[in-house]
């Protein structure tokens, strides 16, 4: 059996609510409520029929009254007349021989009683109760029922008025008083039957609705039983149940719910399974991981920390992080408490962030990055920290900056050697034939020629140096970029023409003003395009390409000369480095430092036999 609706026991676990205390079974519920709606029938049935049965005999005795009293009233007219009481008491006595008929009473039109059945001492008297009173005074018949001075069973009285014929005159009254014993006899009679009967259909009503009961609470009670074996974890059962109505249609869907459960079940636990592997295998890498992973909820509540974390942040191991305040752990390290205050104020600012952080006597940078872990309404609930001890890469970087300083000073200075030696070289042989071939024709002049141009190419190699060490003093003003461009075409236009180059201008008539400093951009600018028609020395075409976009000037400047390989565009702006027979290497290294002087870029792209193409990209302000 099971439980019913209200339940009083709670159970936990997986056991199921089962009440047992004011249980009462389905089946007796049947019976019972059967029982009293037959119960209710047969009464009802009782009293329609007793009262049906009881106004028939009521109308019969009331019509059987009134017929009586009528007849005597037809034969008693005349005796009235002449008051002949004698006849009268004769023919009362003779109407109560009928067993219904209790008494005759006549009345004489004054009132007084002319006959009297079986009491010849009351003639000529006038009663004085109630009854009779109203009964002489009638003017048409009179039916009541009342209970005799005896107590025993009530009767039934009928008075009707004796008029004359053909006279409104009222000459006296019949009164004839009917038993009801009868009536009640024949209605106790009828109860009896209806409670003989009612009892036998309420007994077969009890076994019909106990056999119905039984024929639907058997199944339900099989399906009862196969739900607490369900809920204790049976789920394999075979539920056979074949009454074809509704019942085995429940059946059957319970068969069906408990095979998907079984199911649902079986996946459930094939979850629980992966998911317990993942979380071992998420704990495993957060244990064994070498970044450092911190979780703090929205209210600065620390939820989560693995070990490397625990070691950047100079945490001991057994001490219970989970739980305390980030901002209070965190005191002593004020940059990174207030980073988390920060992460918690804003979490979608800025992602990472370099802090420093002092553990012991020795100081550490820390890299760190953080991720918004939300709730299902998109809500921020918990930040995740990566922290990530980069202090080794740091001093690591340190060294290799302070290795490449090294290097670009060591090309520097062999760029610098080989500039210079060559035109030492030449200078230097001159002065040592000078004392002896100072007489020698020719040689004077030879000497006034030569040495002037190498010391001349010093002084040149040595203002491209400090141009390009020197601090910038730029006189920056706004600028018309299309009108610049224009001036450095028409600078070299003879010699493109002379070199059999063709220069072609595309841009639109008006580009926006720039902030720079004219004269250096123009160097920029001519340099590039040197460069263009040194790389065609059987000619081409230098085109020129300008465009504004995303509040930029993009300047393209196109060759079809013989062009470099990708190696080489990786170190076109490094100083002495060129692709040239002749050439110090600074002029792209000068035009780079001037365009990322005025906040822009230059980009150099090649491919071998194709020629090259410089862009340069300057801030519109």
């Amino acid at each position: 059996m099971v439980a019913s609706n209200r339940h009083n026991d709670t159970s936990s676990g997986n056991e199921p609510i089962v009440k047992k205390a004011r249980f009462v079974s389905l089946r007796y519920r049947f019976i019972f409520i059967t029982s009293i709606m037959l119960l209710l029938l047969l009464t009802t049935l009782a009293v329609i029929l007793g009262t049906l049965q009881t106004r028939t005999i009521r109308a019969r005795i009331e019509k059987q009254g009134l017929a009586i009293a009528k007849n005597l009233a037809a034969i008693s007219v005349d005796h009235l007349i002449t008051y002949n009481y004698i006849a009268l008491e004769k023919l009362v006595n003779q109407a109560v021989n009928n067993p219904d008929i209790l008494y005759v009473i006549v009345h004489d039109k004054e009132g007084r009683v002319a006959g009297y059945s079986r009491r010849p001492d009351l003639q000529n008297r006038i009663l004085t109760d109630t009854l009779s009173q109203n009964a002489v005074k009638v003017k048409k018949p009179l039916i009541s029922i009342h209970s005799p001075e005896s107590g025993s069973t009530s009767v039934m009285e009928v008075a009707v008025p004796v008029y004359l014929p053909g006279s409104q005159d009222r000459w006296g009254t019949i009164r004839v008083c009917l038993s009801l014993e009868l009536m009640y006899q024949q209605i106790r009679q009828t109860l009896w039957s209806i409670l003989i009967l009612g009892s036998v259909a309420l007994a077969i009503g009890i076994l019909i609705s106990n056999w119905a009961a039984q024929r639907v609470t058997q199944p339900l009670g099989t399906l009862v039983k196969a739900t607490l074996e369900a809920a204790n974890g049976n789920l394999k059962q075979n539920i056979s149940i074949h009454t074809h109505d509704e019942v085995e249609i429940l059946a059957s869907n319970f068969s069906f719910m408990i095979q998907e459960i079984l199911v649902q079940k079986q996946q459930l636990e094939n979850q629980l399974r992966e998911i317990k592997q993942l979380q071992q295998y998420a704990e495993k890498i957060l244990d064994t991981m070498n970044d450092g992973l911190l979780a703090v909820d929205m209210d600065g509540v620390v939820m989560a920390v693995n070990p490397a974390a625990r070691n950047i942040l100079d945490i001991p191991h057994d001490k219970i992080v989970k739980g305390c305040h980030a901002l209070k752990l965190f005191d002593k390290d004020m940059l990174f408490a207030n980073y988390i205050q920060q992460s918690l104020e804003n979490p979608a600012g800025k992602n990472q962030h370099e802090i420093h952080l002092q553990k012991r006597e020795e100081s550490r940078v820390i890299l760190t990055g953080r991720g918004v872990l939300e709730s299902d309404t998109k809500i921020p609930s918990q930040i995740i920290f990566n922290l990530n001890d980069i202090t080794a890469f740091k001093k690591l970087e340190a060294e290799i900056r302070q290795a490449q300083r090294l290097a670009d000073m060591g090309t520097l200075a062999a760029g610098i050697a080989h500039e210079i030696r060559n035109p030492l070289s030449a200078i230097k042989t001159y002065v040592a034939l000078l004392p002896g071939k100072i007489e020698s024709p020719g040689f004077l002049e030879k000497f006034q020629r030569i040495v002037p141009r190498e010391i001349n190419r010093l002084n040149i190699f040595i203002e491209e140096l400090l141009e390009l060490s020197r601090l910038p003093k730029y006189k920056f003003k706004l600028t018309d970029i299309r009108k610049l461009l224009l001036q450095s075409i028409e600078l070299l236009e003879a010699n493109f023409k002379t070199n059999n180059i063709d220069c072609q201008w595309d841009s639109p008539k008006e580009l926006p003003n720039i902030v720079a400093d004219a004269e250096q951009l123009e160097k920029v600018f001519t340099n590039l395009m040197q460069n263009a028609a040194q790389a065609m020395p059987d000619g081409g075409v230098v085109t020129i390409h300008t465009v504004c976009e995303n509040s930029l000037v993009i300047i393209d400047f196109k060759d079809t000369g013989h062009g470099f390989s990708t190696e080489l565009a990786e170190n076109i702006f490094n100083p002495f480095f060129t692709t040239k027979a002749k050439g110090t290497g600074l002029g792209l290294a000068i035009s780079h430092k001037v365009i990322s002087e005025h906040g822009g870029q230059i980009k150099a792209k090649s491919k071998k036999g194709e020629g090259s193409c410089f862009s340069v990209s300057l801030p519109v302000k």
